[in-house]
C-alpha cells in the first residue's frame, strides 16, 4: 500500500514539473515569434492568431478528457488483476482516438477556406491546413500517454510533453525564418511555415511515446496479449466507459477555446465596421481592425497568461491536499485548504494584475518590435483615452493600442487567479462539473458581451478586452461563493483580500513614479526592468508589514521554513 502510495506521489511530482516547464516554455513561445512574423508593414500574425483557436479546440476532444479516462479505467482493472480488461481499454481506446484524430483532421483541412473566410482573413486557410495533422498526431499519442498514466508511468507522458514544446520552438523558429526569407511579402506562408513546425513537434512527442511504451512493454498486460481479438460488444461496453469520463472533462476544457474562436469571428469585423461608422477608408480600416486584433491576441493575452503558470502549480498542490480531507470527513482540514487557497490566489494575482496594469505597455514595447517602434513619447497612463477619443483618418499607435487593452484586462488576472486556484479546491471536494458550470457560464457571456460593447458603445476593442474580464469575474465570484459555502469557510476579509490588494497598490503607485523618473533620463529599458524589482521589493515590504502569511500559507511554497523567517510567520 505504502509502495503504491509513494509510486502515486512520484507519478504526480513528474507530470506536474513537466507541466510547469511546458506551461513556462509556451508562455514565451509567442514572443519571439511575434517579432519574427511581423516585417514592415507586414504582419503574420494576424494569420496565426487567427487559425489557433480552431485547432485547440478539436484539439481538446482527443487531448483533453481521454487520457483521464484511460488512466482511471486502466489503473482500475489493473488494481484488481484484470491484465486483458487493461488491455481491452488501451484498445478500444486506441480506436476511438484514431477515428476522431482522422475525422478532426480531415474536418478541418477541408473546412480551411471556409473558416479563413468567415474570420475574414482570407489567407488564414494555409495556415490552418498546416495545423490539421496534428490532430491526428496527437490523438494517438493521447491513446499511449492515458495507458502509460494507468500504469503509473508517468515519465513518458513527462518526456513527450517537453520534447513537444522543445521541439516547436525549434522547428517553428526554424520554419518561420526560412519562410520569411524565400517568400518575401507573404506573411500568410510565414505563418503557414510557423504552424508546420507545430506538427513536426507533435511527431517528435509521438516518437518519444512510442518508444517509452516499447522499452517497457515486458511490464505491460498488452504486450503479452498483442494479438488479442477486441469482440464488438466489448468494444461498445469500454467505448461507453471512456466516453462517460472523457465528455465531461472535455466540455469544460472546451470553453475557452470556443470563446477564442468568437474572438476569430466578431472582433475583425465588429472592429471594421466600426472604423468605417467613423469615415476611415476601407483599407485603413481594414488595416487597424487588423491591429487591434492582434494587439489583444498575439500582444496582450501571452502576458496575461503569463501568471498563470503561478496558480496552475498552485491548484496542482491543493488538489492532492484536499482530496484526503474529503474522503476523511475533515471538514477542519478543507476550511484551512480553501481560504488558504482564495488568500495564495489573490496574493499572487494582485501584484501581476497591478504591475502589468502600470508596467503592461512599456513592458511590451520592450519584448515585441512593431510596439517598441510606435513610442512616440513618455507615458504609461492615458491610453483608453485615446482610443475612445479617435477621429476620422486619426490612428492611434499600436503602443497606445496594447496599453488600453492590456490595463482593463489586467484586471481580469485577479479573477482568472481565483478561477484557476478554487478550480483545484472544488475538484479536490470531487465537485468537478462546478468549475465547468461557471466558466460555461462566463463564456457566454463574454461572447455576449462582446458583441454589445464593440457594436453598440464606442468601446472597439476594449470591449472585447472587457467582456474576457466578465467571464473571469463570473467564473471568478461563482467558484469563491461555492467554495466559501460548501468548505464552510470563515476568514477574515482584510487578511484574505484586503492585504494583498493594499500592498499591490503600494506597489502600483512606487513603480508608476519610479518608471517615469528613470524613462525622463532616456533609458527605457532600464527603466522597464528596474521597476519591476523595485515593485517585488516594495511588495514584498509591504506583506512584511502587514503580516500578510500564516503558518497553513505558508505550508504550500517549497521552502516554508526559510520564507516564515523572513515574514516573522510561527511555524509550531
Amino acid at each position: 500500500m505504502e509502495k503504491n502510495k509513494k509510486s502515486f506521489i512520484k507519478g504526480a511530482a513528474i507530470l506536474g514539473i513537466a507541466g510547469l516547464i511546458v506551461k513556462i516554455i509556451g508562455a514565451f513561445y509567442r514572443i519571439p515569434l511575434t517579432n519574427i512574423l511581423q516585417r514592415g508593414e507586414y504582419d503574420g500574425m494576424i494569420y496565426y492568431a487567427t487559425a489557433y483557436p480552431y485547432y485547440s479546440w478539436l484539439l481538446v476532444i482527443s487531448s483533453a478528457g481521454f487520457p483521464t479516462a484511460i488512466s482511471k479505467l486502466v489503473s482500475e482493472r489493473v488494481a484488481v488483476g484484470d491484465r486483458k480488461g487493461a488491455t481491452a481499454v488501451f484498445k478500444t481506446a486506441f480506436r476511438l482516438l484514431l477515428m476522431i484524430g482522422v475525422v478532426t483532421t480531415v474536418l478541418l483541412f477541408a473546412c480551411a477556406p471556409l473558416i479563413a473566410k468567415l474570420a475574414d482573413v482570407p489567407g488564414a486557410s494555409y495556415s490552418i491546413m498546416a495545423l490539421a495533422p496534428s490532430l491526428l498526431i496527437v490523438s494517438i499519442m493521447c491513446a499511449y500517454r492515458g495507458y502509460l498514466q494507468g500504469m503509473q508511468m508517468m515519465t513518458g507522458t513527462a518526456l513527450s510533453q517537453v520534447t513537444e514544446q522543445v521541439g516547436k520552438l525549434i522547428a517553428s523558429y526554424s520554419l518561420a525564418f526560412l519562410f520569411v526569407k524565400l517568400y518575401p511579402g507573404r506573411p500568410d506562408l510565414w505563418a503557414m511555415g510557423t504552424l508546420i513546425g507545430i506538427s513536426i513537434s507533435e511527431i517528435l512527442g509521438l516518437a518519444v511515446i512510442w518508444i517509452v511504451y516499447r522499452r517497457n512493454r515486458r511490464q505491460l498486460p498488452s504486450y503479452k496479449l498483442e494479438g488479442m481479438a477486441l469482440k464488438k460488444s466489448a468494444f461498445k461496453k469500454v467505448g461507453m466507459s471512456l466516453l462517460a469520463i472523457a465528455i465531461p472533462i472535455t466540455i469544460g476544457a472546451s470553453i475557452m477555446p470556443i470563446t477564442g474562436i468568437a474572438d476569430t469571428i466578431f472582433i475583425k469585423r465588429l472592429l471594421q465596421s466600426r472604423y468605417l461608422a467613423l469615415g476611415f477608408g476601407a483599407d485603413l480600416a481594414d488595416a487597424m481592425a487588423g491591429d487591434g486584433f492582434v494587439a489583444l491576441r498575439s500582444y496582450v493575452t501571452p502576458l496575461i497568461n503569463m501568471p498563470a503558470v503561478l496558480t496552475l502549480a498552485l491548484s496542482m498542490s491543493l488538489v492532492p491536499a484536499i482530496a484526503p480531507m474529503k474522503a476523511a470527513r475533515d471538514r477542519r482540514g478543507i476550511r484551512k485548504v480553501g481560504t488558504t487557497g482564495m488568500k495564495l490566489a489573490m496574493l499572487i494575482g494582485a501584484p501581476c494584475a497591478a504591475g502589468l496594469f502600470v508596467l503592461g505597455a512599456p513592458i511590451m514595447a520592450m519584448l515585441y518590435t512593431k510596439v517598441g517602434s510606435s513610442v512616440d513619447k513618455y507615458y504609461i497612463s492615458g491610453f483608453i483615452q485615446q482610443i475612445l477619443a479617435m477621429k476620422p483618418g486619426q490612428e492611434v499607435s499600436i503602443y497606445a493600442l496594447a496599453g488600453g487593452i492590456m490595463q482593463i484586462s489586467a484586471i481580469g488576472i485577479l479573477f482568472l487567479s481565483l478561477v484557476q486556484t478554487l478550480t483545484g479546491v472544488i475538484q479536490g471536494m470531487g465537485k468537478q462539473n462546478i468549475p465547468v458550470m461557471f466558466l460555461i457560464l462566463g463564456g457566454a457571456l463574454k461572447i455576449l458581451s462582446m458583441i454589445i460593447l464593440m457594436k453598440y458603445t464606442k468601446l472597439g476593442v476594449l470591449g472585447a478586452a472587457i467582456s474576457t474580464v466578465l467571464c473571469y469575474l463570473v467564473a471568478g465570484i461563482g467558484d469563491t461563493v461555492y467554495t466559501i459555502r460548501h468548505a464552510d469557510i470563515e476568514f477574515n476579509v482584510f487578511d484574505t483580500f484586503g492585504k494583498p490588494v493594499l500592498s499591490a497598490l503600494v506597489m502600483g503607485i512606487a513603480v508608476y513614479f519610479f518608471y517615469g523618473l528613470i524613462y525622463r533620463m532616456g533609458h527605457p529599458t532600464i527603466a522597464t526592468l528596474g521597476s519591476v524589482v523595485v515593485g517585488m521589493i516594495v511588495y514584498a515590504a509591504c506583506l512584511w508589514v502587514l503580516r500578510a502569511f500564516n503558518k497553513d500559507d505558508l505550508s504550500f511554497m517549497p521552502g516554508s521554513r526559510k520564507i516564515a523567517k523572513v515574514f516573522r510567520v510561527s511555524m509550531k
